[in-house]
């Protein structure tokens, strides 16, 4: 089975959760979250009202690549138990794996902590680095749409948004330029306390620490808060945003030592069949959960059927992905897609409302999404021929398609 036919349904499900919190947001802007669609056995139908929980699909999916890398370097290197056969992976650790000059000094093993730092640091900027294009031309398009739609526009507004430039928002410093993307600061500011932790202790934390404490914070918040929403509420020493984002990206890892467990495990097409029901399962579930009036508390095992939807399906073990059902790139370019559509909803939701003020909610509904997918669509064929320009000239290296944890194509 190919790389391209394991990631289809991830790709494909990044666009689905991406779609679900633009219908989130716009049902906050047309509805105040009270929009009711219908009934299903009695039971109230919401249109997304809690569709914010599909944040947690994303910080997942971050962790499981996450480990993944730092498991790739760890057999690399030839780090003593990080590698065993049988594992379902290919490249077990063997003795010598790691060749002289194949490594960065200090690496190989538990390494310095200059070295760890820095190392750190580079993962977190190849993260970032694909996101910028997209997010920075958003920035740059948002006071151009407050001005079309007659919102203010003061020498403050941009000082108080400049450290947003640099996903600092969720420091708090300052105020962002687009709202809903406190997600990648969150993100960012996790992985740089996820990293060192699961590079350095790779399988304490990946089979014991990521998931116990990882579910104690989401469960502490819950306690505490209410639910995993309410972005501007403060957990003791920053916001709960940023402690969710470690909590889920600590799962996400956890989660890839399941995905790891069950690959190359499971051999009958009944395996298969069961594992793809379990995960379809869990995904309905979820969604079902999202489009109800039900307590914010159950966002916490709504994050548990998420995390088994995520293991199984970077196992690459589900029926569905063994008969090259999510084979076509389409798939890929959908996930691709997403990142531009999460960091330029906001720019439609402004214009829409403003422009045909005088059409249905249901109008402006459809209307904020059809021109959401179309600019990202514009926006990324854009970037991606600058990218395949720039390239090509020998200017940059791979800006806008190297994989990235959040929405782009992982390059796995």
């Amino acid at each position: 089975m190919t790389k391209s036919q394991r990631n289809g349904s991830v790709e494909l499900l990044r666009f689905l959760f991406t779609t679900i919190i633009i219908f989130f947001h716009i049902n906050l802007d047309l509805w105040d979250q009270q929009k009711i669609v219908g009934e299903f056995f009695g039971a109230p139908v919401t249109f997304f009202k809690h569709g914010n929980i599909a944040v947690e699909f994303f910080f997942l999916v971050t962790g499981c690549l996450m480990a993944k890398s730092v498991y790739g370097k760890l057999c690399r290197s030839g780090r003593p138990g990080s590698c065993r056969p049988g594992s379902g992976h290919p490249g077990p650790f063997h003795a010598g794996a790691c060749q002289p000059g194949s490594c960065h000094p200090g690496l190989s093993g538990r390494g310095t902590l200059p070295a760890l730092a820095e190392e750190t640091l580079q993962f977190v900027w190849h993260k970032a680095r694909p996101i910028l294009p997209y997010y920075l031309t958003a920035c740059a398009l948002t006071p151009v749409v407050r001005l079309v739609t007659n919102r203010a526009l003061t020498i403050e507004y941009f000082a108080l948004r400049l450290p947003s430039l640099l996903f600092l928002q969720r420091t708090g410093l300052g105020k962002p330029f687009i709202g809903c993307t406190w997600y990648l600061s969150s993100m960012l500011l996790a992985l740089v306390f996820a990293y060192p932790l699961c590079r350095r202790f790779y399988r304490f934390y990946t089979h014991l620490a990521g998931p116990v404490l990882g579910c104690l914070l989401l469960w502490a918040i819950i306690a505490k808060t209410g639910s995993l929403g309410d972005i501007q509420d403060w957990f003791y020493i920053t916001y709960k945003t940023n402690v969710r984002a470690f909590a889920e990206i600590s799962l996400g890892a956890a989660a890839f030592e399941c995905s790891r467990f069950l690959q190359g495990r499971i051999r009958t097409c009944r395996g298969r069949l069961l594992l793809t029901a379990a995960a379809v399962l869990s995904l309905m579930l979820s969604i079902a959960y999202m489009c109800s009036e039900m307590s914010g508390f159950y966002a916490l095992p709504v994050t548990g059927l998420l995390f088994a939807a995520v293991s199984i399906l970077f196992s690459g073990e589900g029926a569905l992905q063994h008969a090259g059902v999510f084979r076509h790139p389409v798939y890929a370019w959908l996930g691709a897609v997403s990142l531009p559509m999460y960091v330029s909803q906001t720019l439609l939701r402004m214009l829409v409302p403003h422009l045909f003020a005088k059409s249905g909610q249901w109008t402006q509904c459809f209307l904020i999404y059809l021109g959401t997918f179309l600019f990202a669509v514009i926006l990324h064929e854009a970037i991606g021929l600058w990218g395949a320009k720039a390239r090509g000239s020998g200017v940059t290296e791979g800006t806008v398609t190297e994989g990235t944890v959040l929405l782009v194509t992982p390059k796995e």
